[in-house]
């Protein structure tokens, strides 16, 4: 009898310790048992500009590296449509790559872009051509227009075509003495600010060199935002340094959720 009672003992014991041992490891909060996300050291938006004139595995590479990427399409350019499409099947966040009228000579001619001598109904005439020929764009930021973003009727005409589609702006800074941003938020229309571009000089150390001022500024600012470009240089930046970001902490986001 005694020795019946002595082995329910031991069951029931070891039951309960083994019980005590199962609840440590499905609730216990030890970093050895669940791995803790690294706490949040900046919070970084970047757009890449330049897509529609080529489509090739660089432009996938680039689509694929990571959706919290802005693809940012020329409108009216060869591939933009298939670009689009393309980005919009994986989810990613699509905008409007205006060409607008810049005071650097450039030898490509587009057949959607803006410039001064347009009255308000030609503005809104072009803004209706790109948004019709690329519809899941959610937004829209300037391709050069150093001319153009120093324009303040271009820049309301611009708003008020923006504002009546409920779409947002970027200002890609082309030039400090730009009225985009300022017109925008006088205007309504949500927008943010360019601080930093990537690879205006294509040089691997000089990409990293940006990224690296891009990321010292996240840790001042709510957001930075960053645009860089569809080249090859970038793309092998990028796909080694933003793994290693985001493992360290820093969250990248979609321009949608960066504007004002």
């Amino acid at each position: 009898m005694l020795k019946k009672i002595t082995f329910n003992y031991i069951q029931i014991s070891c039951s309960i310790i083994f019980g005590f041992i199962i609840g440590y490891f499905i609730f216990s909060d030890d970093r050895s048992v669940i791995e803790k996300k690294p706490l949040k050291k900046g919070t970084i938006c970047l757009v890449i500009d330049d897509y529609g004139f080529i489509f090739n595995d660089m432009v996938r590479n680039f689509i694929e590296l990571n959706s919290n990427f802005t693809v940012a399409i020329i409108p009216s350019s060869p591939y933009a449509k298939i670009i689009s499409d393309y980005a919009d099947s994986l989810n990613n966040e699509i905008i409007i790559h205006m060409p607008m009228e810049s005071y650097e000579l450039e030898n490509t001619n587009y057949e959607i872009e803006l410039h001064e001598k347009l009255n308000a109904d030609l503005v809104e005439q072009k803004i209706k051509m790109a948004f019709e020929e690329i519809p899941m764009a959610i937004g829209l930021n300037n391709h050069q227009g150093s001319k153009s973003m120093e324009n303040l009727q271009l820049m309301k005409n611009l708003a008020r075509s923006l504002k009546k589609r409920d779409k947002f702006f970027l200002d890609s800074y082309t030039n400090p003495a730009s009225k985009g941003y300022i017109t925008m938020r006088q205007f309504g229309v949500p927008t943010q600010l360019r601080q930093v571009f990537l690879d205006h000089v294509e040089d691997i150390n000089k990409i990293k060199y940006n990224l690296d001022s891009l990321i010292n500024l996240s840790h001042d600012m709510d957001i930075a935002v960053g645009i860089a470009h569809v080249k090859p240089m970038t793309l092998q930046v990028l796909k080694t340094e933003i793994p290693k970001l985001e493992k360290e902490g820093y969250e990248f986001i979609r321009l949608s959720k960066a504007v004002k």
